[in-house]
């Protein structure tokens, strides 16, 4: 059995959750699994102690490294600006697997620290970008990978809201994930920039190339709704991805077509509910990095795009 620690009994944590039947949240999904033993931290008492007896979960009253380095695994769901210190506190304790919720940091100082720090820890981190971990979207890789192979990548459409790091990083790490390769945009231009929902982080809307595809991105400012989309368009394919990412269209023309035909719905490919209970697969890859050490994380990349996604807001 694997000892757990949840610092962060919040949305993430483990409210979404708390009154439906979905696994959306870190606690419920190490109380499900049976490889592990979950304790729990916050600073809210009342909120921690009703997350316990709900879990039938221990309660932890520090997070000292003393306390840190009896766990093999902790989840980091507390907000962004405490990361730098619990994920420091963390790796300096030996820990052997982090999940941390996303983004690691708002500040470049901090992320360049904690790679350094983490390049000479032998822990490994999983920041909660939880497309990639789901299996309809391995499998959207592979056939993505295979698109690739006899076409062309043309365009991409983003549309999101509540702010370019937190949300919009979603998106171009999802990019990431599906095309193999690390976004590095050229030519941008900034025609929107809208601080909607955090104080250091604008709902920010660009245009831009990458490696001569078209990205348009667009942030919903001051709307009062969830939104989250992406259009791939190849050379004789479409691939949408909507409502979060839980629907996956994909649509292809005629191969041997020589004019401009409609595309036809792919729907025997096409996925519903590719985020249904969505945390499992996150602490299956949790528990699958403590027992092969030849399975990577993917800490360094987050890192690595989120500086580049600064530096695109910031210049």
């Amino acid at each position: 059995m694997y000892k757990v620690l949840v610092i962060g009994c919040g949305n993430i944590g483990a409210q979404y959750d708390i009154d439906n039947d979905e696994i959306q949240t870190h606690v419920k999904a190490w109380h499900l699994n049976d490889l592990t033993n979950v304790y729990v931290f916050d600073l809210n008492q009342n909120l921690v102690l009703e997350v316990a007896n709900k879990y039938k979960c221990q309660v932890v009253d520090n997070i000292s490294s003393e306390t840190l380095s009896q766990f093999d695994i902790i989840s980091v769901c507390t907000p962004t600006f405490t990361h730098f210190e619990i994920l420091e506190n963390v790796l300096a304790s030996g820990v052997k697997v982090v999940i941390c919720e996303k983004p690691v940091s708002n500040k470049v100082e901090e992320m360049i620290l904690l790679k350094d720090i983490y390049k000479k820890s032998k822990s490994k981190i999983l920041v909660n970008y939880i497309r990639r971990f789901q299996p309809d979207y391995f499998n959207l890789k592979n056939f993505v990978q295979d698109v690739l192979s006899a076409e062309k990548l043309t365009n991409i459409s983003i549309r999101y809201q509540r702010g370019f790091i937190n949300n919009c990083s979603h998106a171009l790490d999802l990019l990431e994930f599906l095309v193999d390769k690390q976004i590095n945009f050229d030519s941008i231009k900034t025609h929107n920039a809208v601080f909607d929902q955090f104080d250091n982080d604008e709902t920010l809307s660009l245009m831009a190339l990458w490696d001569h595809v078209n990205i348009n991105i667009l942030g919903l400012g001051n709307v009062l709704f969830s939104h989250f989309e992406i259009d791939l368009y190849f050379e004789k394919h479409k691939i949408l991805i909507k409502n979060a990412g839980n629907l996956i269209e994909i649509y292809k023309t005629e191969d041997k077509s020589t004019i401009l035909l409609p595309l036809i719905f792919q729907e025997n490919i096409s996925k519903k509910d590719s985020l249904k209970n969505y945390m499992v697969p996150v602490v299956d890859y949790a528990i699958k990095l403590m027992n092969n050490p030849e399975l990577k994380d993917n800490f360094i990349n987050s890192i690595d795009l989120n500086l580049k996604m600064l530096n695109y807001k910031n210049n």
